[in-house]
C-alpha cells in the first residue's frame, strides 16, 4: 500500500470511531453498531468505542407486538360483504385472536413464527364460519408504532388477499 493508501485507511478508521464515540456515555459501556460490539474505553481524555470482534443485534422489546390492534382491512377480490371491513386483533405471548366485527366472524390464531418485530399466524374461524374464509395466513410487522397486516387465503379455489395498517388500541 502506498503512503496515500495508509493515510486514507487511517482516516477511515478514525472517522468510523469518531461517529461511534458520540454514543459513548460512560467507560465500560458496550454499543452495538452495524452488527458489531464496541466497548467504550478511555483513550486520552475522550471515551472511544473499541471494536470487540463480537457480533451483536439490537433487539426491540418483545412486547412490541403484544396488545389489541384495530383497523380496517381491504380485500382483493372483494367478498360478499364488500372489500373493506373492520379488524380487532389481540396478540399475547402465546398466540393471538382475531375478530372481524363488521363481518360478524372471528377466531383463534396459531402462531407459526415470531421475532421481536414480526409474527405469522394461521387463522381458525371459530364463529361466523359462513361469513368469513377459514384457514388464512396472517403476517404482521411492527413498523413506526403500527402493525402492517397482511392476510392470504382461498375459498373454492379462488385466492384472496387482504391488507391493513392496525393501530394499538
Amino acid at each position: 500500500m502506498g503512503r496515500l493508501g495508509i493515510v486514507v485507511a487511517a482516516l477511515s478508521i478514525f472517522a468510523a470511531a469518531s461517529e461511534a464515540s458520540a454514543q459513548c456515555a460512560k467507560e465500560g459501556e458496550e454499543l452495538c453498531q452495524n452488527g458489531q460490539t464496541y466497548r467504550c474505553e478511555k483513550t486520552g481524555s475522550e471515551l472511544t468505542p473499541i471494536f470487540q470482534n463480537l457480533p451483536c443485534t439490537v433487539n426491540a422489546p418483545a412486547a412490541s407486538l403484544n396488545g389489541t390492534w384495530v383497523g380496517s382491512g381491504h380485500q382483493n377480490p372483494a367478498g360478499d360483504a364488500g372489500a373493506d371491513w373492520s379488524i380487532a386483533m389481540t396478540i399475547n405471548d402465546g398466540g393471538a385472536s382475531i375478530d372481524y366485527p363488521s363481518l360478524g366472524c372471528g377466531g383463534s390464531l396459531s402462531q407459526t413464527s415470531r421475532d421481536n418485530m414480526s409474527a405469522e399466524f394461521h387463522e381458525s374461524i371459530t364463529y361466523g364460519q359462513d361469513k368469513c374464509i377459514d384457514g388464512g395466513n396472517i403476517t404482521v410487522r411492527f413498523f413506526k408504532g403500527n402493525l402492517s397486516w397482511t392476510w392470504f387465503g382461498q375459498a373454492n379455489g379462488q385466492p384472496y388477499n387482504a391488507i391493513a395498517v392496525l393501530t394499538r388500541q
